[in-house]
């Protein structure tokens, strides 16, 4: 998929649009579910560095939305702005090398955004991702995610920090970028939803099944 470039400079776009890529692994993707319950989402930037704290509330079982955040096949299917994710290998603990290629705009700057991630389940309803520096545009970055059970919900919190290769540009307004980030976690977290759904109907897991 060839990215949509817009005016600009070619350096402030890729580093723009590898600010908010981090994030979407964890919150899969776009898609056309009624949107998840956020109940916190902070972004904010410090020293090039963005954070990304969120909680939010998705209405299918726990251990489906934790399968839905490790479904990489499921996510390529369901899941603009991601142009393509996949398993490309594993580390000697049982980590996933996850290559992910997203479409990211910011403002007018619209950008391709490339990285490799190691993905672990570190325990049964927490996810852990790393990026590994010098595989794609983000310099480094790590994202924890904690997935509990809520009334026949899921709860998801997640904490992600993000460094891109390149600095913000000094003429791309700040606040574009974090409204970028927080208006792709809220239409994101309805591909989380549908695609938790989807896995739950498939092993005939109640909503209610777990609390």
């Amino acid at each position: 998929m060839v990215a949509l470039a817009q005016p600009g400079n070619g350096r402030g776009r890729r580093g723009a649009g590898a600010i908010v890529a981090l994030a979407l692994l964890a919150f899969v993707g776009a898609g056309h579910a009624r949107a998840a319950d956020f109940e916190r989402l902070d972004v904010s930037e410090d020293s090039d560095t963005y954070r990304i704290q969120a909680s939010l509330l998705v209405d299918a079982p726990p251990k489906a939305v934790v399968e839905a955040l490790l479904d990489f096949e499921g996510q390529n299917a369901i899941a603009p702005p991601i142009v393509d994710i996949r398993v490309v290998g594993a580390t000697p603990d049982g980590g996933k090398l996850v290559r992910i290629v997203s479409e990211i705009c910011i403002g007018p700057f619209c950008k391709n955004v490339k990285q490799i991630q190691v993905v672990r389940l570190a325990s049964p309803g927490a996810i852990s991702a790393r990026v590994i520096p010098g595989a794609g545009d983000l310099a480094a970055g790590t994202t924890a995610i904690e997935v509990s059970a809520d009334r026949g919900r899921a709860r998801v919190r997640m904490d992600c920090t993000i460094r891109p290769v390149r600095r913000r540009p000094s003429l791309m307004p700040r606040g574009w970028v974090l409204n970028a980030i927080r208006r792709q976690a809220r239409e994101s977290a309805a591909g989380l939803e549908a695609l938790a759904l989807k896995i739950a109907a498939r092993t005939g897991s109640p909503r209610g099944a777990e609390r």
